[in-house]
């Protein structure tokens, strides 16, 4: 978000008669009638003038202001804390999760066929989780 305020050089508690005062003097600097062919001095009008339409229309500013202290209070995106595509977090469980199999517990709150052998054998597993039988099993 741009600063309207640094760019007409006043502060955030600038009244609405400083800040159309200084607005008039760099539109005065800046207007491209007065720097023909001066694409930079252009470029600097605009901004003003941009900063100006905000800054100086009341209910503009005050949306303006609202804006600006959410983001300072990280209440919304900002391009200066981007979010890191790399910041990965993964719950391993859920993958194998479907490779082992469901016990459910007796009525006396134990699991159930703990003493039996696993249901699945590696072909089984290998199967469930590439998706392919492999050959020879």
């Amino acid at each position: 978000m741009k600063s309207y305020y640094q760019i007409l050089g006043v502060a955030e508690t600038a009244t609405d008669a400083e800040i159309k005062k200084v607005f008039r003097k760099l539109a005065r600097e800046t207007h491209p009638d007065t720097h023909p062919g001066d694409a930079s001095a252009e470029a600097r009008f605009k901004e003003v003038s941009e900063a100006y339409e905000t800054l100086g229309d009341p209910a503009k500013r005050k949306r303006y202001d609202e804006a600006r202290v959410q983001r300072r209070v990280g209440k919304g995106p900002t391009k200066a804390t981007p979010k890191n595509p790399f910041d990965v977090t993964m719950d391993f469980g859920d993958i194998f999760s479907d490779l082992a199999p469901k016990e459910k517990a007796n009525k006396q709150g134990t699991p159930a066929g703990k003493d039996k052998q696993n249901p699945l054998n590696a072909d089984d597993m290998f199967a469930k989780f590439m998706g392919f039988k492999p050959k020879g099993g």
